[in-house]
């Protein structure tokens, strides 16, 4: 495993009514409290478990859930006891991590299992929250900054763009978010010092952060929302086709460019090669039009002409997520925890 591209959080939950009505028992209720909500007449007509906390080393935790039927399980479970996650763990590795953490906790896996003598299929569990992500070496912090104002100067459609100078940028909408922030500082913000080998490896070697998260809708769409179904391929599948805006090249300086272009777009494009507010010329759905057929050329009007070059030692095309150097360690504390009690069990 290379963790190239990994899993950086999973929200993921599994009803168990079929095997506790199979046992006669329930299982054991594990949350902080009780969110009720009641009618105009006083009488309860629902009740949701608030998930419990559970802390761990290095201030990491996550949170569980358990009415006794229901089990829920939301957080970075590759990021527990772990000191930093500049990397973190592929699908298999952050699975057999969870149910792991599930089973210390008194709790069933979440991989469904046959019930003995009973034809019924067993409910799987469903995923309605994941991140992938992937660290990218753009060479130093200069070329990591002058990589966010490119991208910042890109749209999404039907997704709202915000941005933090040049250290950081996102988009959203409710079914997804899509962000990119320097790494080096992020780790700072969060009280990693200077000296640090994992803080000065990634400033000096420009290191980008891109993270995708995926909530239920899109999850259903790629048909990523079963437990049981997912996998790295899969995954690294759906990260690549939505990070696609990192493989796009501004060729707005290419003397040939408006000759490829279909004649009757070129004068857009020409109108905002120009620095022109292409908005101001063409009506709402023309704008659209266009910008969807120009933005196959590599032309986005629908933001204003980027005029700060991307620097010629960094190429967008060859981008790709790296994994961890030879001297990076996961230094997974629960894990080691866990094998300890196991043979110590034994």
């Amino acid at each position: 495993m290379n963790h190239a591209i990994f899993v950086d959080w999973i929200t993921v939950g599994k009803s168990f009514a079929l095997e506790c009505q199979d046992r006669g028992i329930g299982l054991p209720v594990l949350c902080r409290g009780a969110s009720v909500l009641y009618d105009h007449n006083g009488i309860p007509r629902y009740e949701r478990a608030i998930p419990a906390t559970f802390g761990a080393s290095h201030g990491t935790s996550v949170k569980v859930s358990s009415n006794g039927v229901y089990v829920s399980f939301s957080g970075n479970i590759g990021r527990l006891s772990r000191c930093d996650n500049l990397f973190n763990y592929g699908w298999r590795e952050t699975k057999s991590k969870l149910e792991s953490f599930l089973l210390d906790k008194g709790l069933p896996k979440l991989t469904a299992e046959p019930i003995p003598g009973d034809f019924r299929e067993p409910l799987h569990a469903r995923v309605s929250r994941l991140d992938i992500t992937a660290n990218y070496s753009t060479g130093s912090e200069s070329q990591a900054r002058a990589f966010i104002r490119w991208l910042s100067a890109k749209s999404l459609r039907r997704m709202k763009k915000g941005a933090a100078g040049d250290e950081s940028v996102w988009w959203s909408n409710g079914s997804r978010m899509f962000k990119a922030y320097i790494k080096h500082i992020e780790l700072e913000k969060h009280g990693m010092k200077k000296d640090h080998p994992v803080y000065q490896w990634c400033r000096d070697n420009g290191i980008v952060r891109v993270e995708l998260e995926l909530k239920r809708h899109r999850l259903r769409q790629f048909e990523m929302n079963d437990f049981e179904d997912i996998t790295q391929e899969q995954i690294e599948h759906i990260y690549e086709h939505e990070t696609e805006i990192l493989k796009t090249v501004d060729r707005s300086d290419e003397p040939d460019i408006l000759d490829a272009i279909p004649p009757r777009y070129r004068m857009t494009a020409a109108a905002w090669m120009g620095g022109e507010d292409v908005r101001t010329l063409v009506s709402r759905a023309t704008l659209f039009r266009h910008a969807k057929i120009l933005r196959e050329y590599g032309l986005d009007i629908l933001e204003p002409r980027n005029i700060v070059k991307f620097p010629t030692k960094v190429n967008v095309i060859e981008l790709k997520p790296i994994s961890p150097p030879d001297w990076y360690r996961f230094d997974d504390s629960y894990l080691e925890e866990r094998a300890l009690r196991l043979v110590s069990n034994e």
